[in-house]
């Protein structure tokens, strides 16, 4: 059997039956004009849901009512839908129509700030983002069978992923696929958790602590990256020497987690010290290391990003033991998936590349016990 067709087949047997097959579409179904909103909203779906029971008659679901649908909620309005999907504006709402009246339910609602799911709406985009790219997915399998070398392919990483190795392999991935449209998209590490589940994105590469717990489907681990505290290399803290000199300092970190929070406080008190009153969490990225370097904080940062990277030099490490955890690099790929061609051969370059990088820091680390 050919990829697409497995493809298809695995993704239709992993539905149930009333998520894809519904009753035909049946008359709209007006309401008194002197209802209030909720009431109104409940009196429709409740006609709509006696109308879907009353059907005995069966049809699919057309993908142009899911992209509909989908386009409607992401841009927030039918004017946006429209245009992504190269659509008059009626097309579109009739689309919507026809699906709410398939599904007995009321899809979508309209707010002072645009469109938006309502909580049916919201249960059905989850399957319709998935059905989608899916199919998109089988459709990129066919015509990589006919030779072609276009298609899609979405990417999530962390921030430190892309210092590690990631640019080497795409440029390497380049090469072969040319023509293939591919989106990097830097997300948590909970967001990567979620999207990997619902294949909206196909790939992930991930860095996080060794103690982060289990990630979601097929986790390959590359390699580690060691940690040290740092500080800005002109701040007041630069010349510490010990935690006693740093009771007072901002220690900012990224750990959505308690980890890094416990890790500073243990740190301290093993040495007798009252833990500081200061760790900020902050989970935008480029407001972390605005903040890094222009307050007096200490961070914890993977030698990588401090040796190889122009933000790296604007830091000093601080000779203090114990280290933060080290950071390890994955790569992850959903649970029970079958990849494109351009996915699979993405995932080779890195896993190359990683094995090159890793040869280079056993050797340094070999290197390093020699000179001690």
């Amino acid at each position: 059997m050919f990829p697409a067709v497995r493809r298809i087949a695995a993704f239709r047997d992993s539905l149930s039956l009333g998520s894809l097959f519904l009753p035909p579409a049946g008359v709209s179904q007006k309401l008194d004009q002197g209802l209030d909103y909720e009431r109104s909203v409940k009196i429709k779906n409740q006609k709509l849901a006696s109308e879907y029971q009353n059907r005995t008659s069966f049809r699919i679901m057309k993908i142009q009512q899911l992209r509909a649908l989908i386009e409607t909620a992401e841009t927030g309005s039918i004017h946006g839908a429209s245009r992504r999907l190269h659509l008059t504006q009626p097309a579109v709402t009739r689309a919507i129509r026809e699906l709410e009246n398939e599904c007995g339910v009321q899809l979508l609602e309209r707010h002072p700030w645009g469109m938006a799911p309502t909580a049916e709406g919201m249960t059905l985009l989850q399957r319709a983002r998935n059905v989608v790219r899916e199919l998109e997915r089988a459709e990129e399998d066919l015509s990589h069978l006919r030779g072609k070398r276009e298609g899609r392919l979405v990417v999530g990483v962390t921030p430190l992923a892309g210092m590690a190795g990631l640019v080497e392999a795409f440029v390497e991935f380049r090469r072969h696929w040319p023509r293939v449209t591919v989106e990097f998209r830097e997300l948590e590490f909970n967001q990567l958790t979620e999207r990997l589940g619902n294949r909206t994105i196909d790939i992930a590469l991930a860095a996080f602590p060794v103690n982060r717990g289990e990630a979601p489907g097929i986790v390959r681990a590359l390699f580690a990256f060691d940690s040290v505290l740092v500080t800005r290399a002109d701040g007041k803290y630069s010349g510490a020497k010990d935690l006693a000199d740093l009771q007072d300092a901002e220690w900012i970190h990224t750990d959505v987690t308690d980890s890094y929070p416990e890790f500073v406080r243990g740190i301290f008190q093993d040495a007798g010290l009252a833990p500081p009153e200061r760790i900020t969490l902050c989970t935008s990225y480029s407001l972390f290391y605005a903040l890094a370097l222009k307050s007096d904080a200490v961070l914890a940062l993977n030698l990588l990003a401090l040796n190889e990277t122009v933000v790296g030099r604007s830091f000093v490490e601080l000779s203090i033991k114990p280290a933060p955890p080290p950071s390890q690099l994955f790569l992850l790929s959903p649970p029970d998936a079958q990849l494109t061609k351009p996915a699979e051969h993405l995932i080779d370059c890195i896993l190359k590349i990683s094995e090159v990088r890793a040869e280079r820091l056993r050797i340094a680390a070999k290197g390093a016990d020699c000179a001690e």
